[in-house]
């Protein structure tokens, strides 16, 4: 993973393992991001903006779709999903004390790719797609075709 300069000048190398939808604490501090598969799932990484490492619990996330979004207030609570493809749910790390608790208990299974936390920091904005449709076959009569 790297920083690019869009001024110009040189791209510093922030991680030498896959760096997967990087987020950048609204502080400046701290760059999080996914790592490197482990089957279904990514490790959550961090780095400062001088590519020094930052040590976070170790917590994983399903490795397809944008699973973290930082808090606005701050910029050291970080929201992230946690769980499998059909039963994922969102929680909270204080970076600060690097405590993590639950924030949801989604009962009903959907598939969720990616969300949002409203500016001010008291909602989440998620997408949901459930499976319930039928397929049904229906055999015409031959001669209904004609």
């Amino acid at each position: 993973m790297f920083k690019v300069p869009v001024n110009g000048g040189e791209p510093v190398q922030l991680s030498k393992t896959l760096g997967t939808d990087p987020i950048w604490s609204p502080d400046g501090g701290v760059i999080v991001f996914g790592g490197t598969n482990t089957g279904r799932f990514r490790p959550i990484m961090a780095v400062q903006p001088d590519g020094s490492p930052v040590r976070l619990p170790e917590l994983r996330i399903y490795f397809d779709g944008q699973r973290l979004r930082f808090l606005p207030e701050g910029g050291r609570t970080l929201v992230y999903m946690t769980g499998q493809q059909r039963k994922l749910d969102f929680a909270l790390l204080d970076m600060t004390t690097m405590k993590s608790r639950p924030l949801t208990h989604l009962d009903n299974p959907a598939q969720i790719m990616t969300f949002d936390v409203t500016p001010d920091g008291k909602q989440i904005v998620f997408d949901r797609l459930r499976e319930n449709s039928d397929i049904v076959l229906i055999d015409f009569p031959k001669n209904a075709a004609q």
